[in-house]
């Protein structure tokens, strides 16, 4: 039977989903000193989301036989704590023995007590068996689980930056780098194009799986079909934006039109956009390392800025005058 995870009482979950928080960007922050676009690294950094799970399990050591294992996913919506009681199911010398958090994970899947959805959604580096953290918000405790967290975070991100060679896959969730979804939520709900959602969304999937190259590919259509809109919402207001573009507008000739009534993009405008797409041809197929996903951080912060700058105009513009 699987077990029931329920959200912890507002009070004390809001008071311990803080208190990690607080823990783990201070690792982030001032023990690492990253920001920008190294925050990537962290599932917990900037606006991002995660829910935090603890399931109370039986712990054959002596003075005390109660602990937690302990682990998060990402989320879209909020920050939250689930717990779950399995102690009884794992008052047994079968879990007993394992003293590893992944064979842990894996002997609750084999019970069914846990779903091998929510396995595979575990971030590899929050799993840990931790003791008083959920009962009496132990600070010692959670600091320690944080750090632990965050050194794990930075160790895997080591091997994408100093070997060009495809990552080996990871038992749990193999994700590595953390796209920040506050903000593209945002552009995606505004835009409110399923073509372009979905585009974009295969594109994020890329990015978490280190598949670079196709990720850079994916967001060079995604510019291109964005770049398309823009002009579209344009026309839409009685202006000359899709004329000679034909069937299957390039990426120069949706530039070229940029340049024309209202828009009217500047010689260091068109360069940027230019650069962005330049990003795209940079990315390498062979190369899995630092440099390509720094190209793809570019090109999402590109794509983020387009948006901002020219989407919003084409439609905030002419509200009043409708």
């Amino acid at each position: 039977m699987t077990l029931k995870f329920e959200k912890m009482e507002s009070n004390k979950g809001k008071e311990l989903i803080n208190l990690l928080h607080k823990f783990y960007l201070n690792r982030v922050e001032n023990y690492y000193n990253f920001k920008g676009e190294q925050l990537t690294r962290f599932a917990w950094a900037n606006n991002k989301k995660v829910r935090i799970y603890g399931i109370e399990v039986y712990i054959d050591v002596v003075g005390g036989h109660k602990g937690f294992v302990s682990f998060a996913t990402t989320s879209d919506t909020r920050n939250e704590v689930l717990l779950a009681n399995g102690y009884l199911e794992t008052n047994n010398p079968s879990f007993s023995r394992y003293v590893n958090e992944k064979d842990r994970i894996n002997w609750l899947v084999s019970k069914q007590l846990i779903s091998k959805k929510l396995s595979k959604n575990i971030l590899p580096a929050s799993l840990k068996v931790t003791f008083g953290v959920f009962d009496g918000v132990d600070a010692v405790q959670s600091e320690a689980w944080m750090n632990q967290w965050v050194d794990k975070e930075y160790d895997s991100t080591l091997s994408v930056e100093s070997m060009p060679k495809p990552i080996a896959s990871f038992p749990l969730s193999n994700q590595k780098y953390f796209v920040d979804r506050y903000y593209f939520n945002d552009m995606l709900e505004t835009i409110n194009n399923e073509q372009f959602t979905d585009e974009f969304n295969q594109c994020l999937c890329a990015y978490n799986n280190q598949k670079w190259f196709l990720c850079a590919s994916g967001l060079g259509s995604c510019l291109e079909h964005l770049l398309l809109i823009i002009l579209q919402n344009y026309a839409e207001n009685g202006f000359d934006t899709l004329k000679g573009l034909g069937y299957d507008p390039t990426a120069a000739s949706l530039i070229n039109n940029l340049r024309k009534e209202p828009i009217n993009i500047d010689t260091r405008q068109e360069r940027y956009i230019r650069l962005v797409f330049k990003a795209r041809n940079a990315v390498s197929h062979y190369n899995s390392g630092y440099t390509s996903k720094e190209l793809c951080d570019l090109m999402l912060t590109g794509i983020s800025s387009i948006f901002n700058d020219y989407y919003r105009n084409s439609v905030e513009k002419y509200k009043e005058e409708k």
